[in-house]
């Protein structure tokens, strides 16, 4: 690829035709906004945490094409994670 515009088309070409997440494979998104969850980060750190809102792009997003969906009450609440690095925090 020669660029990060290449990378974000190649990327949301990918999802549009493959649709590997939800909503748009049909299944429901599995958390709603208040929800606790504890977030793994990509070296394995847990975090607990709160759904703070949905990650709905309006122009093409790589984020979101590789399965970015939720906002987290955390230190970066700009940046959406994926659902496979959430689960329910049953102890909140």
């Amino acid at each position: 690829m020669s660029s990060h515009h290449d990378y974000i088309i190649e990327i949301t070409a990918q999802h549009d035709a493959l649709k590997p997440f939800a909503p748009e494979n049909g299944q429901p998104l599995r958390f709603k906004i208040g929800d606790a969850v504890i977030y793994t980060n990509e070296y394995g750190v847990q975090f607990r945490s709160r759904i703070t809102g949905f990650y709905r792009p309006t122009e093409p997003s790589g984020l979101y094409a590789r399965g970015m969906r939720y906002y987290l009450d955390s230190s970066a609440p700009w940046m959406p994670v994926a659902q496979s690095s959430l689960r329910p925090d049953d102890s909140a």
